[in-house]
């Protein structure tokens, strides 16, 4: 026998909200190690897969808002600027803390917490010229 779907989907969630802990300690851990190491395209990738798991994970079980940042965090840290930008482990950390409070938001079923101080630091991630530029240079030497 079967679970109903409301059953199923309380049951997704739980264990999401037990995965996702994982997920953010990764995420604090990447970025600690980015601290020490900027520019660590591995380090980047690494953020950027636990950050793509978050993401989908959270819109699997209908968490919305959390996916969306996630998304937008993610979507950042594809672009080559990323990992020249001197304060993404500083962002990598923020964004670690707001979907933190955002879980627990969700499973405590209180508000969610202001995430717009972090949409504006991931924005710095896609606007930062500087980073772009040195890329390019970097990338025509080795061609």
């Amino acid at each position: 026998m079967t679970n109903p779907p409301d059953e199923r989907g309380a049951e997704l969630r739980e264990l999401f909200f037990e995965t996702s802990q994982e997920l953010l300690q990764a995420l604090n851990e990447e970025s600690l190690k980015l601290e020490n190491n900027p520019g660590d395209e591995e380090i980047v990738r690494s953020i950027r897969r636990t950050v793509h798991t978050l993401k989908g994970d959270s819109a699997a079980c209908g968490l919305r808002a959390l996916s969306e940042l996630a998304h937008l965090f993610e979507d950042a840290l594809t672009l080559e600027s990323a990992a020249c930008h001197g304060a993404l482990a500083e962002i990598a950390l923020a964004a670690a803390d707001v979907f933190a409070e955002m879980l627990a938001s969700y499973h405590g079923g209180s508000p969610m917490p202001d995430a717009e101080p972090l949409r504006q630091r991931i924005s710095e991630l896609t606007a930062a010229p500087a980073a772009r530029k040195s890329r390019r240079k970097t990338r025509t030497r080795t061609q």
